[in-house]
């Protein structure tokens, strides 16, 4: 059984990785280099910002601010581990900071952790249960683990709080249509649809949905195709597109494992593909894409926009038939680069 397509994943980053302000203890230093630290994130410089945060540790500067940061800029590079030690860090001098569990269910969640990551955003609503991006990440989570009435609860309450929450409005119509409710799905999207007429995503899926010829208003099961195509308009193009850089081929070492890199041919395309990088501006999407082509890698950058409208430059590596197999590239990559990857479905999100 297919699992329910989730609208954006954005929302996981943009609604949970809030940067801190802080508040020095003592001394002017430690508040200009922190300042210089969030400059650079709002830059997207996140390797320099975590430069700054780790100076600021290394001057036995205590504050969870400064942890909690730096744990931000490891997840934007997606360095999820070290971004799960300074997020712990952070719990072990601040346990009661808004914001912090979300941090961290995001982090469990791109490790493919959902039960860890629920036990997180769980945590989060306990000390703010007003915060509805904390709800719609949880039912994220439990759609990936196949309960669905957990999901469409926390979809719900998600809504209470915030009825015009277009996502979680789509979200609530690709549970309500996997769960064999086609009517109500209906409902559901063209209800985001008065809340976002601009954005495709729920329009889309509604042309996909399929109703019973008969009982157009009844609740039958049915099968959506929607998830599975491709899009009128391709998402890996922009207005002035850049000439697309040589998709990354697989070979086969002489001990039969599968090396994601250094291969000059093969297949250009499979099932998944390892991510080094995602960033919001090209520049910084390249700077990877030298540092790893330095070291001999096959890289692309993958273009792609959210429903939402946001748009990002992906570093990709490797092609793969299985995840298996490009998990088993991931822990030989990630030794060989010295930096981890995240396995993504290939050409997409």
């Amino acid at each position: 059984m297919k699992k329910v397509v989730v609208p954006v994943f954005a929302a996981l980053l943009t609604a949970s990785l809030v940067l801190v302000q802080f508040t020095p203890a003592a001394g002017g230093s430690e508040k200009v280099l922190f300042d210089k630290g969030v400059s650079l994130m709002k830059q997207e410089k996140f390797q320099d910002a975590v430069g700054v945060f780790s100076e600021l540790i290394g001057m036995k500067t205590v504050n969870p601010d400064i942890y909690k940061n730096r744990g931000v800029a490891y997840m934007r590079l997606n360095q999820y581990d070290l971004a799960i030690e300074d997020f712990e860090k952070t719990r072990e001098l601040k346990p009661d900071l808004k914001g912090l569990y979300s941090n961290l269910g995001v982090a469990w969640y791109y490790k493919g952790d959902y039960t860890r990551a629920i036990k997180n955003y769980n945590m989060e609503i306990a000390l703010a249960p007003e915060n509805h991006y904390a709800y719609f990440n949880r039912a994220i989570c439990n759609a990936e683990l196949g309960e669905f009435d957990l999901s469409l609860a926390d979809v719900e309450k998600s809504l209470a709080l915030s009825p015009d929450f277009y996502l979680a409005q789509c979200l609530k119509g690709d549970l309500l249509a996997k769960t064999g409710k086609p009517a109500q799905a209906r409902e559901a999207y063209e209800k985001a649809i008065a809340i976002d007429s601009d954005n495709p995503y729920a329009r889309d899926q509604l042309a996909g949905l399929k109703l019973p010829e008969k009982t157009a208003g009844a609740d039958q099961p049915v099968v959506l195709t929607v998830p599975e195509r491709r899009p009128k308009q391709p998402e890996t193009r922009s207005k002035s597109p850049a000439p697309v850089k040589t998709a990354p081929a697989v070979a086969k070492e002489p001990n039969g494992e599968i090396s994601p890199i250094k291969a000059k041919s093969g297949p250009s395309h499979g099932r998944y593909e390892l991510q080094a990088g995602a960033f919001r501006k090209k520049q910084n999407a390249d700077v990877l894409y030298q540092q790893l082509e330095t070291k001999g890698y096959q890289v692309r950058i993958l273009e792609l926009t959210r429903p939402s409208g946001i748009h990002w430059f992906l570093v990709r590596t490797g092609v793969f038939d299985t995840k298996s197999a490009a998990t088993a590239g991931r822990s030989k990559i990630k030794t060989e680069a010295g930096m981890d990857f995240i396995v993504r479905p290939f050409d997409r999100f």
